[in-house]
Formats: structure tokens, sequence, C-alpha cells
């Protein structure tokens, strides 16, 4: 039996100038996960945008920064240096929007400032004004500290995180609710059909990187859907470029039942013309790929089968699954020609014989 432990997610914030300070936060969480995380049964997840959010179109890049990490966050700790950032649509930069924004939330906001010597080259001093009227401002509406050196820098983060830990997390671990809608299906040990139960609800998403949406087309029957591509009007495509047909939950369903029960995740996939491969992809809240498999399939047809506890170490990021992908890139070793039908099959979670 694995052990379950509740996860804060830390977002970190700052300008393009601040780039020590984020290694040096990774390493502290590191090591509060190896030791006070391991004893209270706490893990301590970074998030920063270079690496958790995943690129869309459509919206402003700060809103889709909010939206896919921001209002998932339990707390937040935003570094300024020299610089206060670029503007957003509603602040004066990203990071004092997003500290804005988890204020507002009723969240827990660390705010720092570097004091650290920088070389007189690098120096600007319209920038640094803006920073010092930041630091005003926000003086009198919460805390913040200044650090001089990498070394201080780290020593205070640690007493910092140590300090919230113990005291707004502590009594999370008897809070967490396992129990899921899919229980009396487990309990009985009885198969659960995934497209049956997705499809009740919501349609399947045709989603492409390319310009023109016509090159992907998804049909839903009965216990299969077909997505099919035609890319014959593809002038040139990049080797990232690529057509899904997604599986959306919101809000985020929770599969940890299925791991902690051992149960399989299976179904069947073919192709017609020119697919030769696709990425089976499950995201959990945060877009954190919980199972990313290249799958190869052919017309006669493949059967698949995942068993749940192989995938991950814990069942912590099973608890919100927000996307399954079944993705098709735009290159040779995933398709060989113009067009393609991609069939998926009895997909389902079985119970373990």
């Amino acid at each position: 039996m694995f052990q379950k432990m509740p996860v804060c997610r830390l977002m970190i914030s700052c300008p393009s100038d601040v780039k020590t300070e984020i290694e040096i936060i990774n390493k502290v969480v590191d090591n509060i996960n190896d030791s006070i995380g391991m004893s209270m049964d706490i893990f301590v997840k970074t998030l920063h945008w270079s690496r958790n959010v995943m690129s869309e179109a459509g919206d402003f890049p700060q809103s889709i920064i909010n939206k896919q990490i921001l209002d998932k966050s339990d707390a937040i700790i935003a570094i300024f240096g020299n610089k206060i950032g670029s503007p957003t649509q509603h602040y004066e930069s990203g990071t004092v929007e997003e500290i804005e924004e988890m204020i507002k939330k009723g969240k827990q906001v660390f705010v720092f400032f570097s004091d650290k010597p920088i070389r007189r080259s690098e120096r600007n001093e319209k920038a640094e004004k803006k920073v010092e009227a930041f630091k005003r401002k926000y003086r009198n509406r919460g805390i913040y500290v200044e650090y001089g050196s990498d070394e201080e820098f780290s020593e205070i983060i640690t007493r910092n995180l140590t300090r919230y830990l113990t005291t707004e997390l502590a009594n999370e671990v008897n809070r967490i609710d396992e129990h899921t809608r899919f229980d009396n299906s487990i309990m009985h040990k009885e198969e659960v059909d995934l497209l049956y139960d997705y499809t009740q609800f919501y349609e399947i998403k045709s989603v492409t990187s390319y310009s023109d949406p016509n090159i992907v087309e998804i049909a839903t029957h009965k216990n299969c859907f077909d997505m099919e591509i035609d890319l014959c009007n593809v002038e040139k495509t990049e080797n990232q470029e690529f057509a899904m047909a997604l599986l959306e939950y919101a809000p985020c369903d929770n599969w940890s039942g299925f791991f902690d029960a051992g149960y399989f995740l299976e179904f069947d996939a073919a192709s017609r013309g020119n697919i030769k491969a696709f990425q089976l992809e499950i995201k959990d809240d945060i877009r954190n790929k919980v199972i990313d498999k290249t799958m190869t399939v052919s017309e006669k047809g493949e059967h698949f089968q995942i068993w749940l506890p192989s995938t991950t170490r814990d069942l912590t990021s099973w608890r919100k699954i927000s996307q399954v992908c079944f993705t098709v890139f735009f290159n040779a070793a995933y398709v060989s020609g113009e067009k393609g039908i991609l069939t998926i099959e009895n997909l389902k979670m079985r119970p373990k014989k």
C-alpha cells in the first residue's frame, strides 16, 4: 500500500533578471521534502511558468499563466532584483499581478527584494526606481524581506517555508477525502468504461497546433472514436506540430482509487491510411504528464494495457486528472503521408484479475 500525501503547490514568481534564486528555492524545497516533508507526510511542489505552463492560443500570456498555475497554487514566493518586469493587461508587471491575485485569494505570499551587489554596467536607474516605488507601496500592505547574498536568501527561504508548513499545513494530512465517484465500482472490482463515462456529458475535442483547424475531425461512436487527419493542404509543418483528440475533465477527475486498487488502463487502437504512431498523454491539474507514452499502431489493431501502480511513485498525481490526450505529431515517426484515421476503442479501467 502506497502512502498518501497532500501536496503544497508553491509558485515561484520573478522578473527575468532573477535566476539564481529559482535554483536556490528548488534546492531548499528538495531538502524540505526529504526532511520535514517525510516526517509530516507533506510534499511541496514548485511551479514556474517556464516549465509548468503549456502553450495556449487565444488569450493574453499572463492570463494563461494565471489559469494554468497561479489559480492552482497554495502559496507564492515573489523575488525582485533590479527590474519590476514586463507590464500586463492590468498591472505594471507579471510578478506584481501574481502577488496581487494571490492576496485577493487570501493565499500565503512571500515577497523578497535582492540587495546583492551588481556590476555598474548592469545598473538601470529607471528600472530600479520602479522596484523601489513598488517596495514603498507594498511596505504598508505586508511584510517583505531583503537579502544581500545567495546564502542569506537560502537561509531565509528555509526558515520561512519550514514555519509555513508546520503552522499552516500540518493539519491538512487528516483532511484529505480520498472518496471518489468510482468507489462503488472499485469496491466490487468492476470495470469502468471511461469513454462512455466521458461522452455522456462532454464532447471529445479536436485540437491542433496548426493554423487550419479543419485538418483534424473527431467522430464519436458507441464504444470508440475516430480521429481523422488530412494534411493535403498543409504546405510545411514543424516537427512538433500536432493534431489531438482531447478528453478534458473540468473539474478534474480523481482516479487515485484506480491506482490504489491496482487497476489497468486498457484500450484498443487501430489506424487506416498513413498514421504509424500516436502519443498517449494523461495530465494532472497543472499539466504535468502523469503518463507520456509513444504507441505504435497499424491497420490490424493493437491492444494496450498500462498498470497504474507502475506509472508513478504514489497516487498523488492521480487525484486531479485534467486531460487525456491522443496526439499525432506531424513528423515521419507518427505519420508517413497526408491522410489517416486513428481509432481508439474500449477505453476502460479494468481491475487486476
